[in-house]
């Protein structure tokens, strides 16, 4: 399924590799309003990955976005240590949490927003995974004749694509079905506030979905209280549904449920896609896809 691809025109191109297939999406950021290029999936044969990712050849710089199966994700207490000793600070903090020795695998930092008016410790996410499992990614990417520039993760793709959205000075909570089942992000100026894992999968909506709906509308009413704990004074603007099957009766549901606005996510003010029709329709990595290829940080596109 091969949605776009124009070759004159090159971006940042971010896939995740998925069972059987590759999402993928190119984004040139270099624009007032960034242009989606491409999008779209391409199956992949016999676990011949290097193939496959071969397709996405471009002469700009490549973004993997790693599943959330292979790292570890964790919000900490900023460490009180001079700022280039954080990473190894925080490298023997989370220890326990490693099915690797901490040596053996890379650790990244996400600073967490803190509004003037929060009295609590300032708080950051500690991402990190195993050596072994990069290279290998790597040897894929170089194999495929990729610039693999980036190596991102879902939670921060999801990230991207709220804050195209958001308001200043007001939260936004997105949700989205993964691999994995389910994932809750809330917002704040562009940064990530609150990240939680849910086991609601795509496929239990095709069975109880007043079920789910409740289900849902419990986890969401707690993370929104946690939220309001922890950042007392920043409204939550709304609850963005990334476009997946039965999206419309799902937002349906939790709109009587929750007492703020719940909308599926449209793209068409944020991004130039005109060269993309009927962008609703897509599988949901490929929206990850293009939250990642809208990385902000300058990668050479």
């Amino acid at each position: 399924m091969r949605f776009f691809r124009r070759p004159t025109e090159h971006g940042l191109t971010a896939y995740l590799r998925l069972p059987g297939r590759i999402a993928y999406a190119r984004v040139d950021r270099r624009l007032a309003v960034p242009k989606l290029l491409a999008v779209g999936v391409v199956p992949v044969k016999s676990e011949n990955w290097s193939d496959a990712l071969s397709e996405l050849q471009d002469k700009g710089p490549a973004s993997l976005v790693l599943s959330p199966s292979v790292y570890k994700m964790r919000m900490l207490d900023a460490p009180n240590v001079p700022a280039d000793e954080l990473r190894s600070a925080v490298r023997w903090q989370i220890q326990d949490m490693l099915d690797f020795h901490p040596d053996d695998g890379t650790v990244d930092i996400l600073e967490v927003p803190h509004p003037e008016h929060l009295n609590h410790a300032r708080q950051i996410f500690a991402v990190a995974a195993p050596n072994a499992l990069l290279a290998e990614e790597t040897a894929y990417a170089v194999k495929a004749g990729l610039n693999l520039a980036i190596i991102d993760i879902i939670e921060t793709a999801q990230r991207n694509l709220a804050a195209r959205l958001e308001k200043p000075g007001r939260a936004l909570a997105t949700f989205s079905f993964i691999e994995s089942g389910s994932l809750l992000t809330l917002t704040l100026d562009g940064e990530l506030c609150m990240v939680r894992s849910l086991g609601v999968t795509q496929a239990h909506l095709e069975g109880d979905m007043d079920s789910v709906i409740e289900r849902l509308t419990l986890e969401f009413q707690r993370t929104l209280d946690h939220f309001d704990r922890q950042f007392g004074g920043v409204p939550v603007d709304r609850l963005f549904l990334i476009p997946s099957e039965k999206v419309g009766s799902l937002r349906d549901g939790l709109a009587g449920n929750l007492a703020l606005p719940v909308e599926v996510m449209d793209l068409t003010h944020a991004l130039d896609i005109s060269a993309i029709p009927n962008l609703g329709e897509l599988p949901t990595p490929c929206f990850h896809a293009i939250g990642a290829a809208l990385r902000k940080e300058d990668t050479k596109p």
